[in-house]
């Protein structure tokens, strides 16, 4: 009788065990955010981080430009959360109430970058540098904020017609800087996030603030969504010291 009741005991524990864990997986909400292209690397270092201080919310990913996360969400696609490089792409979300409680969370310069192995001519001029690049590589303009950015320069300096020949269009920034990379293009327009991970680049100029729209990433909760609490948590997160202590290091400036 002892043994039995010992079995007994031990297959409570065991049922006990078991049923617990059900619970906390139960308890378990995965979130989907579709994030900028140029967050991929950050977010690869903000996910754990979260996911320890919050360990009932999963984070799922995806990337791309801003321009295509929000037709995605204007297509009515599971997304739950947006990170955006685009303060256009974030207000047209808003304005057709797809989304809400758009935040600033942080900043970025725009650079110039050539190969590594490119001839080394210093003091060149950024339109000289660009005249002497057979072709440039930049985001769509329709879609990539970074492409946008770098078309308002061109247009700035009066050199968009003449450039816009050798212009090679990609599909997000993380392309513009493959493109470079390999040689495929002379020139490309990035962030400076994204130039700060590759050694196989240089930057050669940095784009003078004035000569396009502001750099800055929002947050915004998809409207439809229906887990907005954790989402908010998440989105509230990227806005706090340990989020921002992650963008810090990759190069990103402090929201304004």
């Amino acid at each position: 009788m002892k043994k039995i009741a010992i079995l007994i005991s031990c297959l409570l524990v065991l049922l006990v065990g078991a049923c617990a864990n059900t619970s906390e997986k139960a308890k378990t909400t995965t979130i989907h955010i579709s994030a900028a292209a140029s967050l991929k690397d950050t977010m690869d270092d903000v996910k754990p981080l979260f996911e320890k201080a919050y360990p009932s919310i999963k984070l799922s990913f995806d990337f791309g430009g801003s321009g295509q996360i929000r037709e995605r969400v204007e297509s009515g696609a599971p997304i739950d959360g947006v990170l955006l490089a685009s303060k256009k792409d974030a207000d047209t979300l808003s304005n057709q109430k797809l989304a809400e409680n758009t935040k600033e969370f942080a900043g970025n310069d725009l650079v110039l970058i050539e190969p590594k192995n490119a001839e080394q001519k210093e003091g060149l001029s950024l339109e000289q540098l660009l005249h002497n690049a057979d072709k440039i590589a930049i985001g769509d303009p329709e879609s990539v904020p970074a492409g946008a950015y770098a078309k308002q320069t061109l247009e700035n300096l009066n050199l968009y017609n003449t450039e816009k020949a050798k212009l090679v269009l990609a599909t997000d920034v993380r392309q513009v800087l493959s493109y470079v990379e390999a040689g495929n293009a002379d020139a490309g327009f990035v962030y400076q996030t994204d130039a700060i991970l590759s050694k196989k680049v240089q930057v050669k100029a940095k784009i003078d603030a004035k000569l396009h729209d502001p750099i800055a990433y929002y947050s915004a909760q998809v409207t439809d969504s229906e887990k907005k609490e954790p989402t908010t948590t998440f989105l509230d997160f990227m806005n706090k010291s340990e989020a921002q202590k992650i963008l810090e290091k990759y190069g990103f400036k402090a929201a304004d």
